[in-house]
């Protein structure tokens, strides 16, 4: 079963070797170099949940809320959990806060990440800007009332 908990000062180093596998590849491809987190202080702790599977850590998510809405900064899997639904499970999670707060969920992919760009896609999520560098996308839950601008 999956479970989120807070992360801790604990963490900071499985935050920092979580990122580097699954970042690395896709850094390298858009700039030609991967410069990991200068120090696991450089995680937003305060904004970060671990995900655990089976009492094992599986992966992170990072989610930051804005008063417009909720962004979604990191949602990371270690390899071996990627592919099992554990990453549509943690989306679900982060889409429910979302729509329980009536913001839209906003996100970015970098470029040459095609495979989170295709699963964010095949989960209902809408392309909304393009970079040279990011791919952005939102879900706009069908109870969002943006206030009127005056």
């Amino acid at each position: 079963m999956l479970t989120l908990r807070p992360a801790t000062t604990a963490d900071a180093a499985y935050l920092v070797d979580l990122e580097t596998q699954v970042m690395r590849d896709h850094a390298l491809a858009l700039w030609g170099r991967f410069q990991p987190a200068p120090h696991p202080s450089a995680f937003d702790l305060g904004n970060t949940r671990i995900a655990d599977l089976a009492g094992e850590r599986a992966g992170l998510l990072t989610v930051e809320t804005a008063p417009d809405h909720l962004r979604l900064r990191k949602l990371y899997l270690e390899p071996r959990f990627q592919g099992h639904g554990h990453g549509r499970q943690l989306l679900a999670i982060v889409r429910g806060e979302a729509a329980a707060r009536g913001l839209p969920l906003r996100l970015s992919v970098l470029r040459p990440n095609q495979r989170a760009l295709a699963f964010y896609l095949r989960e209902g999520l809408s392309l909304a800007d393009e970079t040279d560098e990011r791919i952005f996308l939102s879900h706009i839950p069908p109870e969002y009332r943006a206030d009127p601008v005056l």
